[in-house]
């Protein structure tokens, strides 16, 4: 292992129509990420979904991004 929380992750993956439901778990910390992805997707860009996927909700519980801002009365989001 290099260190880093997500060296080894844990994927499950489940083919609902032509979609295909990833559960990513972080095998250090039990962090754990849902999202969907095209069938035919290859398992390398699953695995590096995953990986971002991970990071992303890592930096957001530790309050690394700035939260989102809802325009008033426009109905869209700003980042």
């Amino acid at each position: 292992m290099t260190g880093g929380p997500d060296d080894e992750i844990l994927i499950e993956m489940n083919r609902i129509g032509g979609a295909m439901e990833v559960r990513a778990i972080s095998a250090e910390d039990g962090l754990e990420v849902v999202f969907a992805a095209p069938a035919n997707a290859a398992k390398p860009d699953i695995e590096n979904l995953a990986r971002a996927k991970l990071a992303y909700v890592r930096r957001k519980a530790s309050g690394g991004d700035a939260p989102a801002k809802k325009p008033d009365g426009k109905g869209g989001w700003i980042v």
